[in-house]
C-alpha cells in the first residue's frame, strides 16, 4: 500500500522505487518536495501579419489617343518599273545611268537586233511597191475582181509584214514613259542575255513626292484606314497629309512583288510639300487612329487578360479583389474602360 502511494505521489519523479526504508518516512512526510518541479511550457509568441504593399493608381477620366508614330521617307509618288517581255535578247546597250534626268520617250537600252533595221527598210519598199500596184490595177479599163483582190491582199501582207518587224524593233527598245530621274539600272553586261520581266530600269517622277513608311510588324498599322488625317513635322512646322494607301488597299500586282514589304507599308499625301524638300528625306509624322473625350481612363500596366478575359485588381477596404472590365481604345500607354470601374476606384499596378 505505501508503495501504491509513493508512486502517485511521485509519479515522473526520478526517485527510485526500491527506496531504503530510512528514507521512505521522510518521503512520506515531506511529500514530493524533494522531486524537481516541472517547468510551464511558454506560449509561442503572437507575429503580426506581413503588410502588403501595392502600387496603386485612381481611375480618372479625360481624353485617350491612339496613333501611329514614326519617322518616313519621302519616295517618289509614281515609280516606274522597265523591263523586257521576251527572254533570249542580247544587249546592246544601256544609254544612261543612275541619277540621270531623262525626258518621256527617251530611250533607255537596246538590245542587239541584227539585220531587223534593213528588214523593216525592206518591207516598207515593199509595202510601197505594193501599194503602187493596186492602184495600177484599179486604173486599168476591164480588169478583174480576182486581180484587184490579189492586190489588195498583197497590200495587206505587206502592212502585216511591217507592222510585225516595227513591233519586234519597238520589244528591242527601253524608252521612258515619264519625265523623271532614273533611279536604278541593273548591272547588265554588253551582250549579256536579258531575262524576261526582271526590271532593268526604275524610273522615279519627281515632281510630286510623297511619304513611306514601313512599320515593324504589319499589326501596328492594322487600324489604319484610307483617308485618315496626318500631322508632319517638317523644319519644326506641322504639315497636314492623309493617308493614301494602306497594306490592306495595296494593288495585287504590286504586292506580289515583295508580299512581307508591302504587308507592312503605308504611304502618306502631303498636301503642301515646302520646295526643299527631296527623295529620301525623313519626316516624323503621326496618324491618329481612334480618339475619345471624358471617358474613363488607367494606365496600360493595370490592366491583366487571361484567356480572353480583361480584368483589374482592385483595392476593398484593406483586401483586393478582381473586377471585370470592358475596354475600349487600347493605346500604348493607356486603356479606355467602357464597363466594370468607376472614376475614383483605386486599382493595382503590375
Amino acid at each position: 500500500m505505501f508503495i501504491k502511494i509513493i508512486r502517485i505521489l511521485c509519479k515522473n519523479s526520478q526517485i527510485p522505487i526500491n527506496i531504503t526504508l530510512f528514507t521512505l518516512p521522510l518521503i512520506v512526510l515531506g511529500g514530493c518536495t524533494f522531486l524537481p518541479k516541472e517547468e510551464a511550457v511558454l506560449a509561442p509568441p503572437l507575429t503580426e501579419p506581413a503588410q502588403l504593399d501595392y502600387k496603386t493608381v485612381e481611375v480618372t477620366k479625360g481624353k485617350i489617343v491612339k496613333s501611329v508614330k514614326g519617322l518616313g521617307t519621302m519616295v517618289p509618288k509614281n515609280n516606274v518599273d522597265l523591263f523586257y517581255k521576251k527572254e533570249g535578247g542580247r544587249l546592246k546597250e544601256i544609254s544612261v545611268h543612275n541619277g540621270d534626268t531623262i525626258e518621256k520617250g527617251q530611250v533607255l537600252a537596246v538590245l542587239d537586233t541584227g539585220g531587223l533595221a534593213y528588214d523593216i527598210e525592206q518591207a516598207r519598199l515593199d509595202l510601197q511597191k505594193s501599194e503602187i500596184r493596186l492602184q495600177q490595177v484599179k486604173a486599168q479599163e476591164g480588169v478583174s475582181s480576182y486581180d484587184i483582190k490579189i492586190a489588195e491582199l498583197d497590200v495587206q501582207g505587206g502592212t502585216n509584214l511591217l507592222a510585225r518587224l516595227n513591233n519586234e524593233m519597238a520589244e528591242a527598245t527601253i524608252t521612258s514613259p515619264i519625265n523623271g530621274v532614273v533611279t536604278f539600272v541593273a548591272e547588265l553586261n554588253q551582250g549579256a542575255e536579258v531575262p524576261a520581266y526582271e526590271s532593268i530600269f526604275q524610273v522615279a517622277e519627281v515632281t510630286e513626292l510623297k511619304l513611306q513608311y514601313t512599320a515593324n510588324k504589319a499589326a501596328d498599322l492594322s487600324d489604319v484606314e484610307i483617308g485618315m488625317k496626318a500631322t508632319l513635322q517638317i523644319d519644326g512646322e506641322k504639315v497636314n497629309g492623309e493617308v493614301v494607301q494602306t497594306p490592306k488597299t495595296v494593288p495585287s500586282d504590286v504586292s506580289q512583288k515583295d508580299p512581307e514589304f508591302y504587308g507592312r507599308t503605308m504611304m502618306l499625301e502631303i498636301k503642301k510639300i515646302p520646295k526643299d524638300i527631296k527623295v529620301g528625306d525623313m519626316i516624323d509624322f503621326e496618324v491618329i487612329t481612334a480618339k475619345q473625350d471624358d471617358t474613363l481612363i488607367i494606365p496600360k500596366n493595370a490592366l491583366r487578360s487571361i484567356t480572353g478575359r480583361n480584368y483589374v485588381q482592385l483595392i476593398d477596404g484593406n483586401a483586393k479583389r478582381e473586377v471585370d472590365i470592358q475596354t475600349g481604345i487600347v493605346s500604348s500607354t493607356e486603356v479606355e474602360v467602357l464597363k466594370g470601374l468607376e472614376e475614383g476606384d483605386q486599382i493595382i499596378t503590375k
